[in-house]
């Protein structure tokens, strides 16, 4: 195992030197997790990285229409019932 010393600066940053970048496979932009051990040592791993594709299938949908002409008889309900919906709000205002 090779030592490799870096700065700390006074935001409290460091510069992972070029060797254990390489070694660990990071990128500029990439994350990484620091873990405390019990012996007040630091290491430093990779976090993994995000894929909007891993949230595919964590949350469950509950489909009611699952025919697109399902979905037409409603919508075609629903234009029908425009009309009717406007005489009732019109007779409402003409009765305040």
């Amino acid at each position: 195992m090779q030592i490799q010393p870096t700065t700390i600066t006074q935001k409290g940053q460091v510069t992972i030197p070029a060797p254990v970048r390489k070694a660990l496979g990071l990128k500029s932009g990439d994350q990484v997790k620091f873990i405390l051990t019990k012996k007040k040592e630091a290491k430093i791993k990779p976090a993994k990285r995000f894929s909007i594709m891993s949230l595919y299938g964590s949350l469950k949908v509950k489909v009611k229409y699952k025919a697109t002409d399902d979905i037409y008889k409603i919508i075609k309900q629903e234009e029908q019932a425009w009309p009717e919906a406007a005489v009732e709000r019109d007779q409402k205002s003409k009765i305040r």
